[in-house]
């Protein structure tokens, strides 16, 4: 008798996704050929009927409406919550919305890779963007070629990733997670509105007793940046980007990327990237015309970092027995 495939629920939380999570899931549907699979989109306040327009063409979808965008940690983590509550997964694949399924056994082979070893918890595939440029692929301090792996950022991908490795951690755009660490380290961390949240999870499930692993033989396109392009003012998105950012440099970093973070973040009032997918350089700068505005909110995000980065902020997600 053929054993059941692992029940895996795919959370998608939206925030006026229009065209990108129409995409999402209409290739998720069509291309997946795993079948234990059930997808939750978490609506976070959207105002562009993209989450209406999935609930009426894709009935066998649940559909979580929030009443405003709360942000993308703690509309994953409600998410998480309602999938343990009602289906009690054995993994839970964490989405974005602007993911376009392109291979049909990419959850396959990340179930696969999680299912041969009992400590193996976490699993992300290999992200390209449209252009087939590697996008982020894996973090990894042991990795001997890892210079050259930010060399190859943004090169055409030819296949140089397409093996299994360990890593201390993998972006959260297109990520598996076994329930048995979500059971022991609940939730996203609520500290963060959006990013670095997926890197700090993985940090955390390491130190809590699970491997982390990168699957280059699985991949999906990743338009990225997403949030980032979005209609929030830039001075909001920065400041939600330096706290989040000088949350996880105080809690992971060593004591030099803690001294060098305030500073650092600072910087980003005055210039940032034009293009958040191409490699930093002089031509690639833009200086802010708001940069005093910018530069007045940082002091109070500095306070609340060095007051919050030792508390994890999940209290919401309920507990999930292992």
């Amino acid at each position: 008798m053929k054993k059941e495939e692992p029940f895996v629920c795919i959370i998608i939380t939206n925030w006026n996704g229009g065209e990108k999570v129409l995409k999402c899931v209409s290739s998720l549907i069509k291309k997946t050929t795993y079948k234990n699979y059930k997808i939750i989109l978490v609506d976070n306040g959207s105002k562009d009927s993209s989450h209406e327009k999935i609930k009426n063409k894709y009935k066998q979808i649940d559909v979580l409406c929030l009443k405003e965008n709360i942000g993308f940690t703690k509309g994953t983590n409600t998410g998480w919550s309602y999938a343990f509550k009602n289906y009690k997964p054995d993994y839970i694949c964490d989405m974005n919305n602007d993911i376009i399924t392109i291979q049909g056994g990419w959850l396959t082979l990340m179930v696969k890779e999680l299912e041969k070893d009992k400590n193996l918890g976490i699993c992300a595939n290999k992200l390209i963007d449209y252009q087939n440029r590697l996008q982020s692929l894996f973090f990894s301090k042991d990795y001997p070629e890892r210079k050259r792996w930010y060399d190859e950022k943004y090169s055409k991908d030819q296949g140089q990733y397409d093996f299994v490795i360990e890593a201390d951690a993998v972006p959260g755009g297109n990520m598996l997670i076994k329930k048995n660490v979500i059971g022991k380290v609940r939730g996203l961390d609520e500290n963060f509105f959006y990013g670095p949240d997926d890197i700090d999870f993985c940090l955390r499930s390491r130190k809590a007793g699970f491997k982390v692993v990168f699957c280059g033989l699985s991949k999906s396109i990743h338009f990225g940046s997403f949030s980032y392009t979005s209609n929030f003012t830039k001075t909001f998105l920065f400041k939600e980007q330096i706290y989040g950012q000088m949350i996880f440099n105080f809690r992971h970093g060593n004591f030099k990327e803690k001294i060098l973070s305030p500073p650092r973040q600072l910087l980003r009032a005055i210039m940032t990237r034009k293009d958040t997918s191409a490699k930093h350089g002089f031509l690639n700068v833009h200086f802010h015309k708001k940069f005093l505005e910018r530069i007045s909110v940082f002091p109070g995000q500095l306070i609340k970092a060095l007051r919050n980065y030792k508390e994890i902020k999940n209290d919401h997600f309920k507990q999930i027995k292992k």
